[in-house]
């Protein structure tokens, strides 16, 4: 493993590369080095090689820090907030950071204003802007900067000095491009029109060089300088988790988490502590107080209906809790990761959608990250999930097909099997024969394709299929009904279902 000096060295030579090649002027480019979750000594280490400009996002966890190194001396390190704002920690932002970069609303901005001290500078502000357009990222619209900039001016304790934004999580270079060349765009604009204005915050590890090339003066750099965020051991047993909701599907995960997992260390909560007590027998402690279940828990599923999660985000948000460090997944139908990040302002969310058949280890497990999930957090929701089935990462959209084709999908497959054993039973089959011979039809058939990656299932449907023979009469009666349209329909009514879903939350 490299060394954080060793990393530095060679994040500024691919930045010095990247001015070089798009011919801009030496030095006109500014690293920012993003030591959220990092200790101290990393800072300390990143110092003593010449940084002085450092970027968190986790506002109690960062004024501990930076309160413990003004104490050892360092005192000419420029603090950058660059994390999403929480309103109930702008006290702590404002009186301990020198830049924050994701002002995003106007409430922020005032609250920002209000709660800075009376003895320091103007604290420094650049506007973050959702240039990717995401549902599930911060940032003010295009549309509204305008009015932000016009009330951030107006407030005497606030200096606006530029624009950030975050490119979209893809891997279609021209598309990032373009979203930074239209924040570069926007940034001319407003350059011309207000003192100072000079800080374009674009890029990262992954798209630094688009965004020197299309006029970044900051890039934001954490990973391949001080390495991912690492949870203490493979065996989780340092992390605590809890449930709120202690329902059919959060027993589902639990029984996958203790495979891995000390028991002792989940908590379950639920408004009847009776129905809680097969957790209980597993050692896992159970309670009725959700906070407390918060509170002490550094992973949270929220395994609740969607009706009542609003009120349990409710319920967390208007407490003092610091969710800080804290991630949070989400089991609940139709309810986007915008609309929780809404309740909870904070980024760090995974949306997840596992199927009934997830019950024995068979399931697919549709799964969704919001912005500020590290891999490592990643990686460790696959690795509670892993007993559970098949994980399928994609967007929220992706989420809505999937859950359409594989958690509905379970009921339509059982639906035919009833329609196999209706025709059974009306041709003279026993009822245990008729269900026993369409249960092994159907396993066998899935088993088929399962073991038979390298063909296609319309090949396996061809080889049993003999032209004019009884399968192939068959055929062309689903044919003649328009079976095809008739999924088709079932698939577009449960996602127009769950498209009403997401409108409601």
């Amino acid at each position: 493993m490299n060394s954080i000096t060793e990393n530095l060295n060679h994040i500024h030579s691919s930045i010095n590369s990247a001015v070089t090649n798009s011919k801009r002027e030496e030095n006109s480019v500014k690293l920012l080095c993003v030591s959220k979750t990092k200790p101290k000594e990393m800072v300390i280490e990143a110092y003593n090689v010449g940084e002085r400009h450092f970027g968190e996002s986790y506002a109690v966890e960062a004024s501990e820090k930076i309160e413990q190194l003004k104490e050892l001396g360092y005192n000419d390190i420029v603090w950058h907030f660059i994390g999403p704002i929480q309103k109930n920690k702008t006290k702590l932002i404002a009186t301990h950071f020198d830049i924050v970069e994701s002002v995003d609303r106007v409430i922020v901005a005032k609250r920002l204003d209000e709660q800075r001290p009376d003895n320091l500078k103007p604290l420094e502000v650049l506007i973050q802007v959702n240039i990717s357009d995401e549902s599930q990222k911060s940032g003010c619209a295009i549309a509204d900067i305008d009015e932000l900039i016009k009330e951030i001016q107006s407030l005497k304790k606030l200096k606006l000095r530029g624009f950030m934004g975050i490119g979209k999580d893809t891997d279609n270079r021209d598309e990032i491009t373009e979203e930074f060349a239209q924040l570069k765009n926007l940034f001319d604009k407003y350059k011309t029109s207000i003192d100072d204005f000079d800080i374009l915050s674009i890029g990262m590890t992954h798209d630094l060089d688009l965004a020197i090339a299309q006029g970044s003066t900051e890039v934001r750099i954490g990973t391949a300088i001080f390495g991912a965020r690492e949870y203490k051991n493979k065996t989780m047993n340092d992390i605590k988790i809890a449930f709120i909701g202690g329902g059919n599907m959060s027993s589902c995960i639990y029984d996958s988490i203790i495979k891995n997992y000390d028991a002792k260390n989940v908590t379950v909560s639920g408004p009847h502590l009776e129905k809680l007590e097969k957790f209980k027998a597993h050692g896992s402690l159970i309670t009725t107080d959700n906070l407390k279940t918060v509170e002490d828990a550094q992973v949270i599923f929220l395994g609740v209906k969607p009706q009542i999660l609003t009120s349990v985000l409710e319920e967390i948000k208007n407490s003092k809790i610091s969710l800080d460090g804290k991630l949070f997944i989400s089991m609940a139908a139709g309810y986007k990761l915008s609309s929780i990040y809404a309740k909870l302002e904070t980024h760090n969310l995974i949306r997840i959608m596992p199927n009934t058949p997830a019950k024995l280890g068979l399931g697919v497990i549709a799964v969704s990250y919001d912005s500020a999930v590290t891999d490592s957090e990643k990686d460790l929701c696959k690795k509670m999930l892993s007993h559970m089935g098949e994980c399928i990462e994609g967007d929220e959209q992706s989420l809505n097909v999937i859950g359409a084709i594989c958690g509905c999908g379970p009921a339509f497959v059982y639906r035919f099997m009833e329609s196999l054993i209706s025709e059974a039973l009306r041709n003279g089959i026993a009822p245990n024969d008729a269900r026993k011979m369409v249960e092994q039809t159907v396993f066998g058939s899935a088993s088929m394709v399962i073991k038979n990656q390298d063909t296609s299932i319309a090949a396996l449907r061809e080889a049993v299929t003999s032209k004019g023979g009884t399968t192939f009469a068959g055929l062309c009666k689903m044919t003649e009904g328009n079976f095809e349209q008739i999924m088709q329909n079932t698939i577009q009514a449960s996602l127009d279902r769950t498209y009403e879903f997401e409108k409601m939350f």
